[in-house]
């Protein structure tokens, strides 16, 4: 049994530090506790069965917050990424927050991860994180800029009239 109790759950911008963790890793639990247990509720000590088997189908939705957390077997992860941080068969390989929403998942609001403000505009993207690293134009529409932001990969995809619909973190990829 994992013990929970001495960690204490990241927020929302903070969960990439959590990425290349494990299901059975504490920090990584009681984030998924801490943002899936509903206010009021007592706060569980383990993962349910429910959010178990959301981790192997490789997606935990944070839905009311507008973040999704992508998991990747083990083998996988260890392949396009390295070694997992953790011991368990399951990782913590990319995390979605929606400013404007999705079909699964309500409109994020909150600081943006790697920045101390929402970042909802390509405009706030670039005042925030800088030069891209990479990204990717067409017919002058800018649809994604990617950013290399403490040993993590930060990708921004944007609609036509520059509003974020995606922030994706990620670890970068393994060479």
């Amino acid at each position: 049994m994992t013990d929970t109790h001495a960690t204490v759950p990241l927020s929302l911008p903070e969960l990439p530090r959590l990425l290349g963790l494990t299901e059975v890793d504490a920090p990584l639990i009681a984030a998924i506790l801490a943002h899936t247990t509903p206010a009021g509720a007592p706060a569980p000590t383990e993962l349910s069965q429910k959010r178990k088997k959301e981790i192997r189908a490789g997606f935990v939705l944070l839905k009311e917050l507008g973040v999704v957390m992508s998991f990747t077997p083990r083998e996988t992860h260890a392949v396009d990424f390295g070694e997992p941080l953790g011991p368990g068969t399951h990782v913590l390989s990319a995390l979605f927050y929606y400013p404007e929403g999705s079909e699964e998942v309500e409109p994020y609001a909150g600081d943006a991860p790697f920045a101390s403000t929402p970042v909802e505009t390509r405009d706030q993207a670039l005042a925030a994180y800088g030069t891209p690293s990479d990204g990717e134009e067409e017919e002058g529409i800018v649809e994604w800029e990617q950013w290399q932001l403490e040993d993590r990969e930060l990708t921004a995809d944007y609609a036509d009239d520059g509003a974020v619909l995606t922030l994706t973190v990620a670890l970068p990829l393994s060479l």
